[in-house]
């Protein structure tokens, strides 16, 4: 106080520079007339902060004198951001751009500003852009039947100035008014019943991928060879199967008259079969015991020989037997149909039907009401004619009961549930030798006769790789081996399984019939709880789901074990249902909020489960809750209904807070809307968002759609580019012409608008000097904005086309969660990953780090023949570090920094299995390498060698790092399990995230496992593969 005091008495600069620092004002240091620094705490609020830059402008000496003005009218804005600190009691430390300065030791650049400038900008809607007819001239009207999902032609549509009635079609025809009747009051004889009449416009090929290195993914088409097809319909629940309801006969393919070259196939009075081929398909499932989220699967296949094995898909679709208001589907319907690459079991179904391309015309039969001749509305009504319980319930599994016609109780279904009271397991297991490490694994059938023990033998797995059409198609496979020991005799079998879950389930398997009664003991439920927690990935067979189900009061207290329990639930069991809905409030809550969104995968199918999920995530702060955007964005794929809780959660969200969610939410929904599947479903809540959101924000949404998304501006220049560059033309005409295209495009941009990369930025004009082609296969662009704000920092970028970047921008989400677990554990990792937005299927912009050196041109600097062995010197890296930090205090710091950055990295490369790990690119792809992360011996140098003090600090590091994440390992696992339905080319099944479990190590304790990494630092640093591929890349790139 006293210090205050003195300062504020006397001439700033007159008083001691102790006494002004302990103040925390420093030496006035201006480059600018109008700039003053000074030293903040992040514990300043932001009317203390203001009130400090006056006063250190004031103590300037060549200081233009102010006008009046009172502190209080001033707020502060983020230099170069739209971000502003409004309350004045807030703690600096509390912004995220401060807190990020305070982290990386970058200098913060506040700007102060009159409290009327924001309201001004507030309400001001000023035209966004400088040439009227820009939007107009830089891309082509898009095709009006994709305007649903590109927004293309929709841009051009005002939105709604007012809520008021709107028709709107939908795929299915909807039934005649007529009286309300609840599903459980239906006779338990009614049963979902269907007959069809033909299937339109069916293509004269079929679609299949291209299995080459080259063209992986691409799409291609085989001509049909069958001349007759059939029609299988199925029943689905959470993606699950409840029931194959029968086929349809098979009737021949004709030619559509009128030169369409498509066919159609018919069924019925009109059609060239037997009019009596046209019989009702009827369900064995009653309506009353349908869950509401049922979902009808309608499959076209080839008839002929073909039709013995099933027969080959065709078309697919489906429709859901309830609507979104619960009434079931009925009457003559036409639904649009998708090629064999697509699938209808979960997530959207079609609701408009486009003429010229496939469809079913078929009709559900109608409940027709006794009173008068009009369709009845059948309404499920679970919920309303059930009396939830008040109380937990019993530790027993309820009856099956199928009720009579006249029984007021709820509805109950005696289908055969997945649980079972019994183990059935039967297939090969390999089995080795006396000398198993001389003698090859065998199959063999073993029959078990007498009592054994089984143990697990980790220490004899094996790994080894599959065959590969290229580097990313690559599998690595394991045996997993235990032990079988007989009672009667010391003899002890060695077996392996092909995978962990195998394994699992055969040693339990054995357990079960060496031990009679283990389903009722304390060790068998404590064995469960074991493996929960061991492996998320687990899936329980019939046994183990009864054991969990009967005692599940037994596991409230792990939230760990909530997903299986889930799974134990006969969703086609109103009785269970509301045991377990009421049963969800009770149960534990996870470390993370975010938990909860493995709540929404495919098979959660109920809508109480999943509204349940969606009010525990919408409790995330906004900041919290952007990080998770891809997982919710993936999530909506497994809704039934285009409006759901989820879909409504995000768009309000978004409106709330445009600049964190907004922006963000517009482009994780813009990417998906290409597919075709799914076109439909996220091209309706894009138009819904951008007709109720601001209308500055839908004409900056319109501005970024046309410059960046695929077929927008940058892409139409990136393809001129290598259309020159495939023409033969040197870099330097490359780079001619596309400074020319940039000049040209810079006469039409507005003065400031945002990047998809960072909403809170606004950049200007190109800087077309400083743009270039870069030397990757693809010849990315790398662009260079100004910031729109004086005294910003520029932008610059790398925008891509031809890749697909949504799985480094899973990567890098992965690895800013990994950081803000350590930074909740109290650990400081150093950790600046870079910011990656993916704007379309095959296109994306990366952000550029400043300033940022890659180890490829340290390597270049410390090697002979221009660099090339660089990558050979163990003294490149410390000599760098050195020639940077001249003092020796900053050289410890600098050294300090690079330990923790670089044990960051280590651990969050190994648990994600990151290849294509070059020096000159660390993030990309998600698959195996030659070595477990990259650590080489230059990187050892810099902590001294193997043995010192500052190495054992490392592994130390490396070691608590990797801890933390294993206690995480359940969210890890949740959220890329969430991202399956992306379909990225290294994550499309469970099967590939195994690697994350398996590295986790979660057998093993904290002190095992951080000697176990420790161990794998000097392996790496053994491997001399890596330098070598260093070295190689060098001279690519030279």
């Amino acid at each position: 106080m006293w210090v205050n005091c003195l300062c504020n008495s006397v001439p700033f600069h007159s008083v001691n520079i102790v006494f002004r620092r302990m103040l925390q004002l420093a030496e006035v240091s201006a480059s600018g007339p109008n700039e003053v620094r000074m030293v903040l705490l992040p514990s300043h609020t932001v009317e203390a902060t203001v009130a400090n830059v006056f006063k250190c402008y004031h103590n300037m000496l060549d200081a233009t004198p102010l006008h009046p003005h009172d502190p209080k009218d001033y707020v502060l804005k983020f230099t170069g951001f739209r971000d502003y600190m409004l309350d004045p009691l807030q703690e600096i430390g509390r912004y995220q751009h401060v807190a990020e300065c305070f982290l990386t030791r970058k200098t913060l650049g506040l700007t102060l500003v009159h409290i009327s400038h924001i309201n001004q900008v507030a309400t001001m809607s000023p035209s966004l852009f400088a040439a009227a007819a820009f939007l107009h001239a830089i891309s082509p009207p898009h095709d009006t039947s994709m305007a649903i999902t590109t927004l293309g032609a929709d841009w051009k549509c005002q939105p709604p100035q007012q809520a008021g009635a709107a028709t709107s079609s939908s795929t299915t025809g909807g039934s005649s008014r007529g009286e309300v009747v609840a599903s459980g009051q239906i006779g338990t004889s009614s049963a979902v019943r269907l007959q069809f009449r033909r299937v339109v416009n069916i293509p004269r090929f079929t679609c299949a991928l291209k299995r080459s290195a080259h063209d992986a993914g691409a799409v291609e088409r085989k001509p049909l060879t069958c001349v007759s097809v059939f029609v299988r319909v199925e029943l689905y629940d959470g993606g699950q199967l409840l029931e194959v309801v029968g086929e349809t006969a098979e009737v021949p393919l004709r030619a559509i008259p009128g030169g369409t070259n498509l066919l159609v196939a018919q069924w019925g009075p009109n059609s060239t079969t037997d009019p009596a081929l046209s019989s009702w398909l009827e369900s064995n499932l009653r309506l009353c015991n349908a869950p509401r989220s049922t979902r009808v699967v309608l499959t076209v296949c080839s008839g002929g020989p073909r039709q013995l094995d099933g027969g080959c898909v065709l078309l697919t679709t489906g429709y859901n037997l309830f609507n979104i208001d619960g009434v079931y589907v009925q009457g003559e319907q036409y639904i649009q149909m998708w090629d064999n690459l697509h699938h209808a079991r979960y997530g959207p179904v079609p609701h408009v039907v486009a003429p010229e391309r496939p469809f079913v015309h078929l009709e559900l039969q109608s409940n027709s009401s006794s009173s008068n001749n009009n369709n009845s509305v059948v309404v499920f009504d679970w919920c309303e004619q059930l009396q939830l319980p008040h109380e937990p319930p019993p530790l027993v599994v309820q009856p099956y009961i199928t009720p009579s016609s006249s029984s007021p109780s709820p509805p109950k279904i005696a289908l055969k549930a997945r649980r079972a009271d019994s183990v059935t397991k039967e297939g090969w297991l390999k089995k080795t030798g006396k000398f198993h490490s001389l003698t090859n694994w065998q199959p063999r059938w073993c029959v078990l006769s007498q009592g054994a023990t089984v143990t697990t033998a980790d220490e004899l797995n094996e790994t080894y790789t599959t065959f590969a059409v290229s580097k990313c198609t690559r599998k690595e496979q394991r045996t997993w081996v235990f032990k079988v020991q007989s009672n009667e005799s010391s003899r002890e079998y060695v077996l392996c399984a092909a995978t962990r879950q195998e394994r699992d389930e055969w040693m339990l398997a054995i357990k079960v019939v060496a031990n009679p009664g283990i389903d009722g003991t304390a060790e068998s439920v404590a064995d469960l709880r074991s493996l929960l927690m061991r492996d998320p990935l687990f899936q329980l067979s019939d046994f183990q789901q009864t054991l969990l189900w009967r005692h599940r009061l037994l596991f409230v207290d792990s939230f760990e074990a909530l997903r299986h329990v889930l799974e134990c639930v006969n969703w086609q069991n109103a009785v269970e249902v509301a045991d377990m809905l009421a049963l969800l409030p009770q149960w534990a809550k996870p470390q993370h909020p975010a938990a909860y969104i493995l709540l929404l995968d495919m098979q959660f199918a109920h809508e109480g489960v999943r509204h349940f999920a969606v009010t525990r995530l919408g409790e995330m702060a906004d900041s919290t809750f952007r990080c998770f955007l891809p997982q919710l964005v993936q999530a909506l794929k497994y809704e039934n209904h285009h409006v759901s809780h989820l879909a409504k959660l995000l768009i309000q969200r978004a409106i709330e807070n445009p600049n964190q969610i907004g922006f963000d939410l517009f482009w994780a929904m813009k990417v998906e809307s290409y597919n075709d599947q799914y076109q439909e479903r996220y091209g309706l809540l894009l138009n819904a968002y951008t007709d109720v959101c601001s209308l500055k924000m839908r004409g900056i949404l319109e501005l970024q759609d046309k410059l960046f998304a695929e077929k927008g501006e940058f892409e139409r220049i990136c393809q001129h580019v290598k259309a020159l560059a495939h023409a033969g033309k040197t870099k330097d005409e490359m780079v001619a012409a596309l400074r020319e295209r940039l000049t040209t495009l810079n006469e039409t941009l507005p003065l400031s608008y945002q990047l998809p990369l960072d909403p809170r930025v606004e950049v200007g004009k190109i800087v077309v000097r400083k743009c270039k082609i870069m030397s990757s296969a693809k010849l990315p662009l790398w662009l260079e904005f100004e910031n729109a704000e004086e005294g910003g920092d520029p932008v610059v970028i790398i925008f891509k086309a031809g890749d697909d970047v949504r799985q480094d921008c899973l990567t890098l989400q992965l690895i800013r969660l990994m950081d803000e677990m350590w930074r909740e554990d109290g650990k400081d990792l150093a950790m600046e990953p870079y910011k990656c937005v993916s704007t379309g299927p095959m296109t994306g912009m990366l952000q550029v780090v400043l300033h940022a050196v890659t180890t490829a041109a340290v390597h270049k600097r410390g090697g002979a023949l221009g660099g090339i062995f660089g990558a050979f010197n163990d003294v490149s890296f410390s000599d760098w570090i050195a020639a940077n930090n001249g003092d020796p205090r900053s050289y410890k710091t600098a050294v300090n920094l690079f330990l923790r950055s670089c044990a960051g990295y280590c651990v969050a490369t190994y648990v994600l299995g990151i290849g294509d790990r070059h020096n000159d690119n660390i993030m990309y792809g998600i698959k195996r390498e030659q070595t477990p992360f990259v650590f080489t011996p230059e990187m050892a140098h810099v902590f001294g060698g193997v043995g010192t003090d500052e190495f054992k600090c490392f592994q130390t590091t490396c070691g608590d790092a990797f801890n933390v994440v294993r206690r995480h390992l359940h969210l890890l696992v949740s959220l890329l399990l969430l991202m399956i339905p992306a379909d990225m080319p290294e994550l499309r099944t469970r099967h590939d995230i195994s690697y994350l479990v398996e590295v986790s190590a979660t057998e093993r304790t904290d002190q095992e496992a951080s000697a176990w990494f420790a161990g794998l630092i000097v392996e790496c640093m053994n491997n001399t593969f890596k330098r070598i591929d260093n070295a190689l890349h060098i001279i690519k790139h030279r």
